[in-house]
């Protein structure tokens, strides 16, 4: 693959926009303690995993406190095996459904996502890859399909 190519793929994928996550109303909210923030659904989490472009140093994996391999399990998401990006967040963590949920991901690996420094031609910054969102689906959907 060129250079060229490279840059294209790169490119493509700045420009998914970022998948919103369903969130429970207020009116809702206020009868029950379920999360405030629902499940991605299977195709919203295979679009926003597609955003990673797979950086080779991937700061993401460097910001977080137990080095998970981010772009690793981001692709597997992406491919489709959502039980092997589970099996990667389960190498660095023994309760990575917590992570995903507890994590300042916003000041850790997302904050150091690479495609949340990428300028938009209005110059506004993209937003960065929902990691933690990501990985609470990831770890939801093994436990759906595994028990």
């Amino acid at each position: 693959m060129t250079t060229n190519d490279q840059t294209q793929i790169i490119r493509d994928r700045l420009n998914i926009p970022r998948q919103p996550v369903p969130k429970q109303k207020p009116g809702e909210r206020v009868k029950n303690f379920d999360e405030t923030y629902l499940r991605m659904d299977m195709d919203a989490a295979l679009v926003e995993a597609a955003r990673c472009i797979d950086c080779p140093s991937a700061p993401c994996t460097q910001a977080c406190p137990v080095h998970n391999d981010i772009p690793t399990a981001l692709k597997m998401l992406e491919d489709g095996d959502v039980l092997g990006a589970a099996g990667v967040f389960r190498q660095t963590s023994t309760l990575p459904e917590m992570c995903g949920r507890l994590c300042p991901q916003e000041s850790l690996c997302e904050g150091a996502c690479v495609v949340g420094f990428a300028i938009r031609p209005d110059g506004s910054n993209h937003p960065p890859v929902a990691i933690g969102r990501l990985e609470s689906f990831i770890t939801d959907s093994e436990r759906q399909e595994i028990g």
